[in-house]
């Protein structure tokens, strides 16, 4: 690769030869340049990956010193003055009057009309797919036909 420049007003001093000062000054400027374009895309990714660094370890530490609370502290309850376990606590409340009554029952009773519901949608769907079949090969009259999907609707 070759570079051509002209030389008008560069300064130089006395003692210097024009090659080696010219060579410097060209590296100098072409450094700078390159420097101040990539500087910012620098400091935006390493912001980046330490914000993330730091947040997965603030996570960490957080749920650490949350479970730890919560299996070892205790507190008072409410004209008590004896100190129960928050873990105690909360599994007597999750499980006592909190409008669950019994956890299993509740994910029970969850899961059984969650069942139901998906049985009447697939129902539906093989008693619509039926009826298209029968309305595609001639067997069904169109007016029976929109009437009994218009019902479905």
């Amino acid at each position: 690769m070759k570079f051509t420049v002209e030389v008008d007003d560069f300064y130089l001093d006395e003692e210097s030869e024009l090659a080696p000062a010219l060579q410097k000054y060209v590296i100098r400027a072409v450094v700078t340049e390159i420097w101040d374009k990539i500087k910012s895309e620098v400091e935006k990714k390493i912001t980046a990956e330490v914000k993330n660094s730091v947040g997965r370890e603030l996570t960490t530490r957080i749920n650490i010193y949350v479970d730890d609370i919560i299996s070892k502290g205790t507190f008072k309850t409410a004209g008590s003055k004896e100190e129960v376990l928050i873990a105690d606590y909360i599994k007597a409340q999750f499980e006592r009057n909190s409008g669950w009554n019994s956890p299993y029952d509740q994910i029970k009773k969850i899961a059984s009309d969650y069942g139901a519901e998906m049985k009447k949608r697939y129902d539906f769907f093989y008693a619509n797919q039926i009826v298209t079949q029968m309305e595609k090969i001639g067997i069904l009259k169109e007016e029976i036909f929109h009437k009994l999907i218009d019902v479905g609707k």
